[in-house]
């Protein structure tokens, strides 16, 4: 074996040099070089776009059409770069999600008279390039569809246009109701909103934070008479993270349910979303844990997976039986995350609606405007020690409350002795919530923005 080796080594040796190995006798011949290797020719550099989610075409003269505020999505088949220009139209982008093989944006034209534009250069390897043309129409950015997560329990979606001084909102059955908005006079901020379906005292307004709208509008109210409505805050959204590996983080969650066989509740616990966003443990423990010390008989676990029907919301699923167990959303206010989930319960009917805030220390000290399950508008002033709180129903009513610092980190509870509720706040939001099982104010909530 080693004598057949040494051979087949020789042998090799005299094709390879061509001319060696004995001297070019006996009539050898020497073999031909290999054709040089050809590297393949790289797919075709494409992109696609959506706008709202549905596939757009270029106009007659190649330029893709879009109003401000659309959700605007450009796809890449290759890894790319992305570079934009305004041409000097002055429009604006707000970033969505954008990566190597995608841009997700949305456009604003601060010019009220003119369309702006916008052009978009991607680069893939090889010096490629790619150069798409936007058209900006005029309008309010604010303009648009958003996912309104009502304090009736309902997920619905509002449509809204603040230059028509317009709204609507579809509900999960598709029944629609409309309305129109009073733009705010003076230094206030926001807008009243005026619906046949309002009796009474008017506590329906709304408020713009960017993608996000907060405020109070006239739902459903459950487990009572068809017909029956009342003034409900809501926070409506289009400013969900789209990728999972952004939606890591700990939230205290503060949550009112309404039971199937009537009445209303409240928990307050926390949450956390981990390894890239595909994992969601919650504390389900009457008393209230961090995440990380949360009994494990407490822990529920579920696997987070993109919804296939609502783009920015996850489903969570049963880690073994694969069993829907609800769905949510992760957006951002101000660079701030908010957990959102709401509407049926999939495992007994009844509504809820939670809402998270990031869980960390923040000093009390704020004031704040807003609305709640009572149908009020409210103001509140906090200290690190006390949370003052109006209530107006056409005459003001004021509920003074201790403020006391509690865990989870970012967790408060108020107090005046007989009520006892909790509280949570970013840089944008403030939450109170009554304690479960309150007897006073059961499933009590209280939205506000800090001014």
């Amino acid at each position: 074996m080693f004598t057949t080796s040494i051979k087949y080594t020789l042998a090799a040796s005299c094709v390879l040099a061509l001319a060696g190995c004995g001297g070019g006798g006996g009539g050898a011949t020497a073999s031909a070089p290999e054709a040089p290797v050809t590297p393949a020719t790289p797919a075709a550099f494409t992109l696609s776009v959506e706008v709202d989610g549905v596939a757009a075409s270029p106009d007659a003269s190649g330029r893709y059409v879009v109003r401000p505020g659309q959700s605007v999505a450009v796809r890449s088949n290759h890894d790319a770069t992305w570079s934009g220009n305004d041409l000097g139209s002055g429009v604006t982008r707000t970033e969505r999600d954008t990566g190597n093989a995608q841009w997700i944006s949305r456009f604003a034209n601060p010019s009220p008279g003119a369309p702006g534009s916008y052009r978009l250069t991607a680069g893939a390897s090889g010096g490629r390039t790619l150069t798409l043309d936007f058209t900006v129409q005029t309008g309010d950015y604010r303009n648009g569809e958003y996912m309104l997560y009502a304090a009736n329990g309902t997920r619905q979606k509002l449509t809204i246009n603040f230059d028509t001084a317009t709204y609507s909102t579809t509900d999960g059955t598709g029944g629609v109701e409309s309305g129109t908005l009073t733009a705010p006079a003076g230094p206030a901020t926001d807008w009243t909103v005026h619906s046949a379906r309002i009796a009474g005292f008017n506590a329906a307004s709304l408020r713009s934070l960017g993608d996000t709208i907060v405020g109070a509008l006239p739902f459903r109210v459950p487990s009572a008479a068809p017909g029956t409505f009342a003034v409900y805050p809501f926070i409506a959204t289009r400013a969900f993270l789209l990728s999972a590996n952004r939606l890591d983080g700990v939230f205290n969650r503060l949550q009112i349910q309404y039971l199937t066989g009537g009445g209303r509740q409240s928990a307050i616990s926390q949450l956390g979303v981990f390894d890239g966003g595909t994992v969601m443990k919650q504390c389900s423990h009457l008393t209230i844990h961090e995440i990380d010390t949360c009994p494990a008989a407490s822990v529920v676990t579920s696997r987070l997976e993109p919804d296939p029907d609502n783009s920015g919301l996850w489903l969570m699923k049963h880690p073994t039986t694969n069993a829907l167990m609800g769905r949510i959303g992760i957006a951002e206010i101000n660079g701030e995350k908010i957990y959102l989930s709401g509407g049926a319960s999939p495992s007994d009917g009844s509504q809820l609606l939670s809402i998270g805030l990031p869980s960390q220390t923040r000093v009390p000290t704020f004031t704040s405007s807003g609305w709640s399950t009572d149908g009020t508008l409210d103001s509140v002033v906090a200290t690190p020690t006390t949370y003052d709180i109006d209530h107006d129903t056409g005459a003001i009513s004021t509920h003074n409350l201790t403020l006391n610092t509690i865990s989870p980190p970012g967790l408060h509870l108020l107090s005046d002795g007989t009520q006892h509720y909790f509280m949570i706040r970013s840089q944008t939001l403030e939450l109170a919530v009554a304690a479960r099982n309150s007897t006073l104010r059961p499933g009590f909530l209280h939205i506000g923005v800090l001014h």
